[in-house]
């Protein structure tokens, strides 16, 4: 009697023409192994050595952080970390950093391996080259998400970032910051210089808090009017302070006459909130809170900072 015996076509495949298929795929491939501590790299294909400018020799044994470069503070990178430690995959789209130094945007699909009896042994990266999508929407981003008049994000970019930052915070355990910023007698400055003269007044300040706040987790927005918002990481609540009476201090020093207001020169006053967030902590919630310590700043006589934790 014959007996059928199937095959599957898998099983067929060698394990030469499976290594020849990763190595020549257009895409980066790597893979680190879990067991050892730091992750190092142990294997990385031609599509990774033509995408960074690394030679295998190079970054075998070492971590993937040396694409990172100095740009380590991305919430992606804190989003890889965090699926890692629960040894869990993600796709992240951030920057890198080749050999030479020049940047481009990475699409990075992370996906952990197990063995038979399903412990962690190692993650497989694929790595594709997202620049020109990247430089697309964030030309895109540009026309929807930035303030015309004062040439920093506008609210509802402030918005979308808020709520993507307030994520970030809950799922890796980070504190986060936001501070509210208005202009201290700023219609009496409009009536008496004029419109022209207030929009010149509008962007100087904003790109002066723009100036103060310039990691990449940072957001700085026109939320409305003469307002202005912060988002950030990180900020222990003195460091919030005395980041703020700094800017206070940089707003004054930009010395824009306003013989309305009591110190001769353009001011701010400036509510912040810093909060370890939890599920209870919402977008609304803080900026109810930062609203209302901007206007104690004001009530204890403008151009100052009230900031609770």
């Amino acid at each position: 009697m014959n007996l059928a015996v199937n095959i599957s076509p898998a099983e067929n495949i060698s394990r030469d023409l499976l290594a020849q298929a990763l190595n020549e795929s257009r895409d980066g491939i790597t893979i680190v192994d879990a067991r050892q501590q730091d992750f190092p790299l142990i294997y990385v294909n031609e599509g990774f050595e033509k995408l960074t400018g690394y030679t295998s020799g190079e970054v075998i044994g070492k971590s993937y952080h040396v694409l990172f470069g100095a740009d380590t503070e991305q919430p992606e990178i804190a989003s890889i970390r965090a699926a890692i430690a629960k040894g869990q995959g993600c796709v992240l789209t951030f920057r890198n950093y080749r050999k030479d130094g020049t940047m481009f945007w990475s699409q990075l699909s992370l996906s952990p391996v197990h063995n038979a009896e399903g412990t962690l042994t190692h993650f497989i990266g694929i790595q594709k080259d997202a620049t020109d999508r990247m430089l697309l929407e964030n030309h895109l981003s540009t026309l929807i998400y930035t303030d015309p008049l004062v040439g920093i994000s506008n609210r509802r970019h402030f918005e979308e970032r808020f709520t993507n930052l307030l994520h970030v915070a809950r799922r890796i355990h980070s504190g986060m910051s936001l501070m509210m910023i208005d202009l201290d007698h700023f219609k009496q400055f409009n009536e008496r210089y004029g419109q022209s003269a207030g929009d010149e007044c509008l962007r100087m300040v904003g790109d002066c808090i723009a100036k103060t706040f310039v990691r990449t987790s940072d957001c700085v927005a026109r939320y409305g009017g003469e307002e202005f918002a912060v988002v950030s990481f990180s900020f222990d609540i003195e460091g919030l302070r005395q980041h703020a009476r700094k800017l206070c201090e940089q707003v004054r020093m930009l010395s824009i006459p306003h013989s309305d207001s009591p110190h001769g020169v353009v001011t701010i006053s400036i509510g912040g909130v810093h909060r370890l967030p939890n599920r209870d902590t919402t977008e609304e919630l803080l900026i109810e809170l930062a609203n209302q310590e901007l206007l104690s700043a004001k009530r204890s006589g403008r151009d100052c900072v009230h900031v609770i934790g």
